[in-house]
This record gives structure tokens, sequence and C-alpha cells, in this order.
């Protein structure tokens, strides 16, 4: 029996597998960075590429299970496996107690949990993996389906995540699938589109079900049980909720002797979180906030004009207003956290972010504080991390744009000229790593803005021990808190914070004229970059190319660590989260290079499967496709963090610049077809030029129309990416042309290849981004584009015509 023909519902079956897989992708950071850690997140996209490439190889080793002539019923039958095991896999996770420490029970629950979402991206991939190497004579339509599907995926993900909860979203998504399913069987017999229908209601049902009971609510989350949950909230951001804690204060004085008011503990992603006061009105009832080393600022000024960046459960509010300051300008970036507050919890809180002196405005705290023509006298940022993923960390770590020189250039920036930026960071045992990072990117702010002496604005002061103290040996984890000047400290300001430190038992860690810490001087002497030099972890100033404040861990000394080498003094406080987050992404890294060359190796090791010619042409090819898929996701990654910025939202930034991506790309793919092959090296320098150019020129699109209105940016967005976009998406299916014939075998082998390279490339862009910035990722990803361009010319050099099934790309 001969093909049969691709229709329009084949198509349409190809662009919602695709919606499906990219949905899932991002639904699983979000279940990933709740029953894990946010740094396992990052494991979503390298099982997202790996299942695609496995399903590649699958169809290559096992060509007798998938005849040509039956490939609509394979496709309808795996859509409809691939459906179902969404929401199965999510079931079988919940049921992995998830166990974070070395140890063989740890690594039996983590192999589970990775098999089990493994599966539906084998699946998913066993279905495009049919309708790429079956219809490769139609690559361009085929590959631009997919390619479109995968950008609405992204642009519907976000809506997706802010309407149901995150387990919702696995039976909605798996009902999406099943959708495809449908549009597969059109051209079968009547049962698998009966099978494939009652799917996807039945799974629509049981969306239904578990959002009006919470049938599959998660309660094992970070490797304990959790209980006395009083409120649940999901988003694309994270996973929201709420329990009781009785009293929480970040490091209050211990010469403070009162009561200390009742608290509510909001969580983010079930473990970092912020406290909901409990206030009546009455300023004296929560006196004790005003005792908190985060408050220094708030007694140096009177009536001041405040804004709270990150003000999360209220509390920074609270003692501005304790304090008789105002307004108050509040800046959430999750609205889920602030309708908690407003709302389910309002009247706990007092009223208070409906407070006519209190401004709530949920967006990023920077990015609204560039566009605003406020001036502020005193700017507060207080232990602003949540150890969450964003959909837009699926890709990535948990950098964070509040912690940048140029970020310190923008706060300052809005400041009165005698306004005070406070910002408070935990001050760890032994060395007080990122208090020390934060005063070292400050003074670096300083010196850009042409302060003569930058040491003579900043103060440093600290608590020995928070409420919660954390004791390990004679040490004790405690709060620093940052006091950053527009104007030099005078000397009786410096002697009013000696005084009241003293008064209040908190330590001089820094002042002009003040004997303090001895990083701290030396630090203030030599200034950031000198004190780096040598210093045992990463205390560069961090930047907006390379904002990933929080790991100090350099990637060399974690794979020193990781294979038994030494390295004192990377710890990093109470859980050294951000240290394990490198590790297991250096893991990560080394993990999948070893999975690539697997994948490479594997069909030319094993002489079975479909045939191809095993030359050296061949070898190109292969070389071809690995440079596509580590290329893509170089350029990629950066891209969609580098707008997060400019489009003041991690969610914006991953919906606007994958959909632009993707869907650029998928206008690529259909263009493809008409162009001749001589065209294409040109398209692939024309890419290399682009990406090149972008990560000089994208900085200057920034600083240019930040302050331009949303709408406006969204727009200049998609103008920027879409060209490259188009370019990028036109090379893979002109090589899948030119497999054709003789070398049709490698289609699926090809595939995987492309595949297993992306899942490399995305743990490569991260762990280079972390250690030399973006602007280089860009550039590497530019090289690499230039590889695959050499490559193809070596292609067309070797090729003899008579071996050629059609021309080369």
């Amino acid at each position: 029996m001969s093909l049969p023909p691709l229709t329009r519902t084949k198509l349409l079956g190809v662009l919602i597998t695709s919606l499906a897989l990219l949905v899932f992708e991002i639904a699983l950071t979000r279940i990933f960075s709740v029953v894990l850690w946010y740094h396992f997140a990052f494991l979503a996209i390298s099982l997202a590429l790996f299942g695609l490439g496995a399903g590649g190889l699958l169809l290559h080793f096992f060509p007798e299970r998938f005849p040509r002539e039956g490939v609509d019923a394979q496709m309808a039958r795996f859509a409809l496996l691939f459906a179902l095991s969404m929401p199965g896999a999510f079931v079988l996770i919940l049921g992995v107690p998830f166990v974070y420490r070395v140890s063989l029970p740890a690594f039996v629950s983590l192999s589970l949990i990775y098999l089990f979402a493994a599966t539906p991206f084998v699946l998913g991939g066993v279905v495009l993996g049919l309708a790429l190497s079956r219809y490769s004579a139609r690559i361009g339509a085929v590959y631009g389906m997919d390619l479109l599907g995968a950008g609405l995926g992204c642009a519907l993900a976000v809506p997706l995540l802010n309407l149901v909860s995150g387990p919702g979203a696995m039976f909605a998504t798996g009902a999406v699938a099943a959708v495809a399913a449908v549009f597969f069987a059109a051209g079968v017999p009547r049962a698998p589109m009966r099978r494939s229908v009652a799917v996807a209601a039945a799974l629509f049902v049981l969306l239904g079900i578990h959002e009006a009971t919470g049938l599959f609510r998660i309660d094992f989350a970070k490797d304990e049980l959790e209980s006395e949950i009083l409120y649940e909230r999901w988003n694309a951001m994270a996973r929201i909720s709420v329990t009781e804690k009785g009293t929480v204060n970040w490091a209050t004085s211990e010469a403070y002797r009162g009561p200390k008011p009742e608290t509510l503990w909001l969580k983010i992603d079930a473990e970092a979180g912020t406290p909901i006061v409990r206030f009546d009105g009455d300023f004296d009832s929560v006196r004790a906030i005003q005792y908190d080393v985060t408050a220094l600022a708030y007694t140096l000024r009177k009536g001041a004009r405040t804004a709270v960046i990150g003000p999360g459960g209220g509390r920074d509010v609270l003692t501005a207003l304790s304090f008789g300051h105002g307004p108050v300008t509040g800046v959430e970036i999750n609205p889920a956290i602030v309708a908690a507050v407003r709302d389910r919890f309002g009247e706990y809180a007092g009223g208070l972010y409906d407070r006519p002196d209190v401004r709530i405005v949920s967006a990023e705290g920077r990015s609204f504080l560039r566009r605003s023509e406020e001036r502020y006298d005193i700017i507060q940022a207080s232990l602003i991390d949540t150890w969450a993923a964003t959909s837009a960390g699926a890709y990535v770590l948990s950098e964070n744009n509040l912690y940048t020189r140029e970020a310190f250039v923008d706060f300052l920036g809005r400041l009165s000229p005698e306004g005070i930026l406070t910002m408070s960071r935990w001050f760890f045992k032994g060395r007080p790593i990122e208090t020390l990072r934060l005063t070292g990117t400050a003074l670096a702010a300083l010196g850009e803005m042409g302060e003569e002496d930058p040491a003579a604005h900043v103060v440093v002061i600290k608590r020995s021990t928070w409420d919660w103290a954390y004791r390990v040996g004679e040490f004790r984890d405690g709060v620093g808190t940052l006091l950053v000047k527009r104007s030099p400290w005078v000397p009786g300001e410096v002697e009013h914070l000696r005084r009241l430190a003293e008064e209040l038992r908190f330590d001089v860690v820094y002042a002009p004229g003040l004997a303090g810490h001895p990083d701290f001087e030396r630090l203030a002497r030599v200034g950031p970059e000198r004190m780096a030099d040598g210093y045992p972890v990463d205390i560069r100033p961090s930047t907006d190319d390379r904002p990933f404040f929080f790991f100090t861990l350099r990637p060399a000394d974690a794979l020193r660590r990781l294979f038994g080498g030494g390295g004192d003094g990377i710890e990093q406080g109470v859980v050294q989260n951000n240290v394990r987050a490198v590790f297991v992404l250096v893991g990560l890294l080394v993990i999948v290079v070893a999975l690539t060359g697997a994948f490479l190796a594997a069909p030319a090791l094993v002489r079975r499967g479909e045939s191809f010619p095993r030359s050296r042409e061949s070898a190109l090819f292969l070389v071809y496709f690995l440079a596509l898929g580590l290329g893509y996701l170089l350029v990629e990654i950066p891209l969609v963090q580098r707008f997060i910025l400019f489009l003041g939202h991690p969610v914006h930034a991953l919906s606007v610049v994958l959909l632009a991506m993707l869907v650029g790309s998928g206008a690529g793919s259909f263009l493809s077809a008409r162009l001749p092959a001589r065209a294409f090296p040109s398209v692939i320098a024309l890419v290399v030029v682009a990406v090149a150019g972008s990560a000089f020129l994208l900085p200057r699109l920034f600083v240019a129309a930040i302050g331009a209105p949303f709408p406006a940016r969204v727009f200049l967005t998609i103008a920027a990416l879409a060209p490259p976009a188009v370019l990028m998406g036109m090379p893979f299916p002109a090589g899948i042309r030119a497999l054709g014939g003789a070398r049709s075998g490698m289609v699926p082998w090809v595939w995987g290849v492309n595949g297993a390279a992306s899942v490399s490339a995305s743990a490569l862009a991260t762990l280079l981004a972390i250690a030399f910035g973006y602007t280089r990722v860009l550039l590497l990803g530019a090289a690499v584009y230039a590889v695959a361009l050499a490559t193809l010319i070596a292609i067309r050099r070797v090729a003899a015509p008579e071996e050629r099934g059609s021309p080369a790309p």
C-alpha cells in the first residue's frame, strides 16, 4: 500500500500535538517547582527534548513496528496514549515522596519521577517523528505546523495556568491532546475516533471535578507532608498557599521585650514565603516590627514618600506606615499574592492594601520604577527571593534583575536628593557572601554614576541572628541591611545609626569613619572587582547581562566538587539551595552530553533499523543537524531572559518572545520550500549576522524604549525577533529535504540528534550565562550557526550528484 496523503486534518493534529507538548512542558515546571525545588523545574525542558529525540530513535530502530501505509492509525494511537499519559504521569509522580538528600532512596525517587515525566514526551515524540519522517517530502508544512503549534502553546500556557491549577493543567492538556488524536483518526475506521472523543470528554470531566474538589491536590512537597493549608491558589508564576505560623519576624532586636504580632505564613511553591501580619488598625499592636534591622531607614526620615519592592504579605508596607511615612507604593510581581492579602485575608491584615495611603501595583519592581516619574524618599527591598521557578524559568535558574549594577542605578535615580535605598539580605555564617556581593554591586553602581568616593554613600548594619535562628557550630545566620544614599552620609547620620545599632544590639558592619567587618573594609578600600579576585566564591557585581546574584558558586568549582575535588567556602546560608541548583545543572549537563553522544553513535554502531549510506556525507549531515539544535536553543534561551526587564514580567517574556520565535520559525519553515537549494548558505549567513547583531543592539533598544506603553513594547519585541526567527526556521526543513532518496532512513535519527543537542544547549546556555553573561551566549549561538554554515558548504562540496537523492540544502 502507498503512503496515505497528508491532509489538513493531519496537519491540525500535528499542530495540536505540538501545542499540547509545550503546554505540558511549561505546566510541568510549575509541578516540579512545588513538588521538588525550583531548580529541578529545569528538568522539564530536558525531559521534553530528550523525549522527542527518543521518539525519533524508536522509529529508527523499529521500522517494522511502524509501516508507512499504517501511519494514520499509528499517529492516532500514539496521540491517544500521549493524551492519557500526561494526567497519568502526574498522578504517578504524586505517589513518589521525593527525598532531598544524597541517598539511595533519593536516587530511586528521582529516577521514578524522571521516568514517569519522560513518558508523555516520548509518546509525543513518536507522533511528531512519524509526521516528520513519513511526510518528509512536505517537511516545510509539517515542521511549520509543529513550530506554529509550539508557539501557540507558549501563548496559551500562561492564561491556562492562570485559569486552572497546576494539576488541572495536566488534565486540560491531556484533553487537548486527545483532540489531536481525533484529527489523526479521521482517516481510519471509526473505533479510534470514538475512543479519542471519549478520552477527551473524560479528561474534561476529571478537570472539572478536580477544580471543584481538589481531588488531585499536592500534599507532599519538598520532602515533607504539607498540613494546615488555609488557602491555595495557582497561577503561571507560582502556587500560593497560606498556613498558620504563629509569629514571624525577620530580625527583631533582642532589646525588644514586648509582644510580637500574630502572623500567617504565605508560602510560594511550598517553601519561600512572606508573613501576613494581623493588624487591627492600631499601630501599637504591631510595634515589634519597628525594632527589626530591615526598618532602620525609617528612623532617619519623617513623612517619607516610600516605595516597597516585593511587599508580599505587606509587612514592609505596614512598617513604613507605623513610622508615619507615606504615601506607600508597593510593587508586587505576583498578582495572586496581592489577591490573597487583599481579598481572602483582607480582614486579617486590617485592609492594608485598600488603605488610601497605600497603592499596590502588580508589576516587576524595577521595570515599574524605570517608567515611573515619581521620586521617593525611601525605596525598600527586603529579602526578595522566592525559590520558585516561574514559567519563564522553564529554561533557566532563578536569576533576578533586582540585584544588578544597572538596577542600583535605576533605584538611585528614582530617589530624592537625600533619599535612601535600603536592601536586606542574609548575613551568612562564616562568610557574608550575599551581603558582601550586594554591597559590592552598590559600590559599582555608584562608581558608574560618577561618584568619586562610593564608599561614603554606604552603610551596612546587621543583626547576628534572625528570629528563626539556624545554628551550625558557633555560627548563627543573620540579616544584613544595606543603606545607600544619593548623597554621602554626614557624620550626624552615621552617629545616629551607630547609637541606634548599639541600643538595639545590632552590629555596624561598615560605615564611613567606623571600624567594621574586615571583608567590608577591604571591599570599600580596593573596590568590588579587585575584592572578587581570589575570593573563594564569585562575588563580582551582578549585571543585567549576568543577573545571577544568588549563584556565587562558579560552574568550574561545581564541576570539581561534582567529581570529588575541593571547594571550601561555598556555603550559601540556611539550606544552600542555590549551591545545589548549580550542582543539579552541572550534573544535568554531564548527563545530557553523554546522552547526546549516545544519540549520535547508536544508529551507526547498532546495525539494525532503517538503512542509509554510511559515508562522510552522512556524518556531515549529523553535524549539521547537531549544530542547528545547539544553535537554536543557545539563541532562544538568552533572548527570553533578556526581554524580562523590557516587557516588565517573566510571564510576558515567555509568552511574547517564544511566540515570536516559534511562530516566526514556523513561517520560515513554510517559506523554505519556495527557496532554491543554493539560497540556504546565504540564509544561514544572515542568521549568524542577525544573532551576533542582536547581542549588541538589543540593550540599546531596551534603553530607548523601556518607557513606552506595554503594547508598543510587545510590538517592538515581535518586530525585533520575527525576522531572525523566520530565517532560523528554514535550515532544518531544507536539511530534511536533502536527506530524501538514499538517506531518507536518516530522518528519524537526525530528528533525535537535533532534540538531544537542544537538551545539551539548554543546560550549557544557562551555565555559560552564569559564568560569562547572555551576550557571550548569544555570540556562541551565532558561532554554532556558523559551524552549520561551514558544514553545509562541506556537504555541497563532497556530495557527488549521483549520490544525492535531492540537491543539498
